[in-house]
């Protein structure tokens, strides 16, 4: 599983270099937040806007990844004090019996 992975990232920085290869002569300009940026590549752009999604993604994941395991830690404590109750209403005599 491991070795596609890898062919994966390859083929994947293969696409991306290629991209950027062909990509290096148009220039833009970029307006961020009213600050503006000229003659940059296209491919850079694309690049950063990439890199940006990438770093978001990760920021989503691992809020996701706190919130699921602060769940399973909350359900196993329950779940261990449901067993307790179980199992002292198991060991309770029975009325009748005395």
């Amino acid at each position: 599983m491991r070795l596609l992975g890898l062919i994966f990232l390859i083929v994947v920085i293969g696409l991306v270099g290629g991209f950027m290869w062909l990509n290096r002569q148009p220039t833009v300009v970029v307006d961020v937040f009213g600050y503006h940026l000229y003659d940059i590549s296209l491919s850079m752009v694309c690049f950063y806007a990439f890199m940006v999604g990438m770093v978001f993604v990760i920021i989503f994941a691992l809020v996701d990844e706190i919130v699921l395991r602060s769940t399973i830690h909350r359900l196993r404590r329950e779940n261990r004090n449901l067993r307790k109750e179980l199992n002292s209403l198991r060991n309770m005599p029975l009325e009748g019996e005395k």
